[in-house]
This record gives C-alpha cells, sequence and structure tokens, in this order.
C-alpha cells in the first residue's frame, strides 16, 4: 500500500444528464489529515458515497487501504467507518430495522 491509504484516479459520475463528479484525482497517505471541501452540489458525497462502496462510478478507480470500493465493498466495513450524513432515521422504523441496516456496513 506504499502509504497511500485513499487513491481516487479520474473518477466521474453522473445522474442522468447531471454530471455530479468529472475527473476528481487526489490521493491520501496514512496519517495525513485530508479535507474535501467544496459548494452544495460539487460532488462531496457523491465521492464519499463511492469510496464506501455505495454508489459505482461511471469511470475511474477508487481504493480504500488496498480495497476497490467497486468490487470489494463487503470487505470496507473491516477498515472504515461511516457516519450518515443525517442522524435520523425514516419514519415507522423499528429499532431492530435500524440495527439491521446499520449492521449491513460491516457485511
Amino acid at each position: 500500500m506504499n502509504g497511500t491509504v485513499i487513491k481516487v484516479e479520474h473518477f466521474s459520475k453522473s445522474y442522468g444528464e447531471v454530471v455530479a463528479v468529472r475527473d476528481v484525482n487526489f490521493e491520501v497517505h496514512k496519517g495525513e489529515i485530508f479535507g474535501l471541501l467544496g459548494p452544495n452540489g460539487a460532488g462531496k458525497t457523491t465521492t464519499l458515497e463511492s469510496l464506501e462502496g455505495l454508489r459505482n462510478p461511471d469511470s475511474g478507480t477508487l481504493s480504500v487501504a488496498g480495497v476497490d470500493p467497486t468490487r470489494e465493498s463487503k470487505k470496507l466495513g473491516h477498515v472504515i467507518g461511516v457516519q450518515l450524513q443525517t442522524s435520523g432515521l425514516p419514519d415507522g422504523i423499528s429499532s431492530m430495522e435500524a440495527m439491521k441496516f446499520f449492521c449491513t456496513y460491516q457485511g
């Protein structure tokens, strides 16, 4: 892994005709503090959700701790934690349903 814990190369993602992310490249190295900043609609959430294995890129490659989230998303639960953008749960969801939902992140 040579000290690189996150690698994004030529990552692009669109939703229909709306381009959310276009040709993004960056690396995060072990011990480095990294921030992904930008205005609303800049593609920050799409990029992070793709790194978490929740969305597939249209093009480019992603790697998190040597794991390809596009092909090996089940392995990510052992190397990353996920903080959802909002903390609320859908109305009517039971405690057991919530637990099962969050457990899916661990595989």
